[in-house]
């Protein structure tokens, strides 16, 4: 039987996939290329490796092979920033914590990170979207950790706005401004 907490994970698991799945055909392809496999819809062993330990929730498959993307989603406002959870009530590892080793460590992690924006979870219209190299976002954070913001929701975190990036290879998709965007995706 399933903790409420358990409920609210699983609730959020699908919200995120219902999201990701409203933008998978007509804004992802405007982010990174390749074929997008779902690793949280799966119900496995390995599931639940890549995405608990690894923090894997998409694989991006091109002719090159294949990368993880971890995946975030957030409804009802917009901040424009990517967040990493740094503490969680149960104890559990982090996403800093994982990553950071991973990382260290040449442990599987995902490749790319990719945080969105939406209205809410009824009708998923996207507000905003970036994805960065997930190296380049940790090792952003352990040379300028003063420039993150630090936040609580259901897990403390802290968060980096896109606009202090600039100087990454980022790419942002901003929905009000989607006239003007001409990028190309990471990796043709």
């Amino acid at each position: 039987m399933y903790t409420n907490s358990q409920k609210e994970v699983n609730k959020d698991i699908t919200n995120s996939a219902k999201a990701f799945n409203k933008i998978k055909d007509s804004i992802i392809p405007l982010l990174i290329s390749g074929k997008i496999i779902p690793v949280e819809a799966q119900d496995s062993d390995l599931k639940k490796l890549l995405d608990i330990e690894a923090g894997i929730d998409y694989f991006r498959k091109d002719k090159h092979g294949l990368q993880g993307i971890a995946w975030r989603a957030q409804f009802e406002y917009t901040c424009n920033t990517f967040t990493i959870r740094t503490e969680r009530e149960s104890g559990n590892k982090t996403e800093l914590e994982k990553r950071l080793y991973a990382i260290k460590n040449d442990y599987i992690y995902p490749e790319f990170t990719i945080q969105a924006y939406f209205d809410n979870i009824i009708d998923c219209n996207l507000y905003s979207i970036a994805i960065i190299k997930t190296v380049d976002l940790f090792k952003f954070y352990t040379e300028h950790s003063i420039m993150f913001g630090v936040g609580r929701s259901n897990a403390d975190f802290i968060f980096i706005w896109w606009g202090h990036l600039k100087d990454l290879q980022i790419k942002v998709y901003k929905e009000s401004e989607k006239e003007n965007y001409n990028e190309e995706p990471f990796l043709k």
